[in-house]
């Protein structure tokens, strides 16, 4: 009768012992909530009004590994300045420096409930510019992007080795035409309609030569100073009326055509979504002619 009372004796001890595990007891983890922290990156920015800029976070225990499965809530400390648009992106809503922070509820160790982590806030400063890509199949490294208001005023800056570039614009007046030039001297043109996001490629370029050939004159004169600037409603017609064309390829490369805009949607140069549309396309700014995989595509008419 003694065999099955110690059988069950030793039942009981497992049962505690695994308890025990459970509760907090066993060896699963020995870190203590101080020791883990949150990091964002980068740890300054400047955005824009009306564009967007996007933060990373990282979560790292007390031996530096970062912890994968981590679901971050993303804060900015002024609403009226800059606002969370999902995924650590932010988007600028006034001139002005919001913090950003990144939180995460993380259980450190069982049986001791959930500690939430704030990271240490980053300032973002909104200014008043306009920000983009200048790209042409590649990234315009180190072109020259200037821009030319309405009064006659301009602006410029350099694209960095993507092909980014952006240009404060505090105290001009937009519309803003945009010129990029790169070191062996080809000139791509944009338009901006105010402060926020503007790019510069070949499709940019062949709407505001399009413009200009229907009204006699040439960007180069207008960025001069010896022509007007394009009239931004005409350039958005016929900016819709080739993305209507663009649909299939658009829609193909994950991209929303219904949402779409070539002069200011933002893209990255690096061969995948709009930049792959870019690199199919074969344009031709003298004839003002697009061809899209074997399709050729209409310019509107300008007014």
């Amino acid at each position: 009768m003694r065999k099955p009372s110690r059988i069950l004796n030793l039942v009981l001890l497992l049962t505690a012992l695994v308890a025990q595990s459970g509760c907090g007891g066993g060896s699963s983890s020995n870190t203590t909530p101080g020791e883990f922290t949150i990091a964002v990156l980068p740890t300054s920015a400047s955005v824009p009004v009306g564009s967007d800029r996007q933060f990373t976070a990282e979560a790292r225990d007390s031996t530096g590994d970062v912890l994968t499965g981590v679901t971050f809530t993303w804060h900015s400390s002024d609403t009226r300045i800059a606002i969370p648009v999902g995924g650590g992106s932010f988007r600028g809503i006034a001139v002005g420096v919001a913090n950003i922070t990144a939180s995460a509820s993380i259980v450190i160790k069982a049986g001791q409930g959930i500690t939430n982590i704030v990271s240490p806030a980053v300032p973002l400063s909104v200014i008043s510019g306009v920000e983009g890509t200048a790209a042409r199949g590649a990234p315009l490294a180190d072109a020259s992007v200037s821009l030319r208001d309405a009064e006659g005023q301009y602006a410029a800056t350099s694209a960095d080795a993507n092909g980014h570039f952006q240009i404060e614009t505090a105290g001009m007046t937009g519309p803003f035409l945009l010129k990029a030039t790169t070191p062996d001297g080809r000139v791509l043109y944009g338009m901006a309609a105010d402060v926020g996001t503007a790019n510069v490629d070949p499709y940019t370029d062949v709407l505001v030569r399009n413009w200009y050939a229907a009204h006699g004159a040439d960007p180069d004169q207008a960025f001069a100073g010896q022509a007007a600037l394009p009239q931004i409603h005409d350039l958005q017609v016929s900016d819709q009326s080739l993305v209507k064309q663009l649909g299939p390829e658009l829609t193909a490369h994950g991209l929303d055509a219904a949402h779409f805009s070539l002069l200011n949607t933002p893209f990255t140069a690096d061969h995948s979504g709009f930049d792959a549309v870019v690199d199919q396309s074969r344009i031709n700014p003298a004839s003002r002619s697009i061809q899209v995989e074997g399709k050729s595509l209409q310019l509107a008419a300008s007014p």
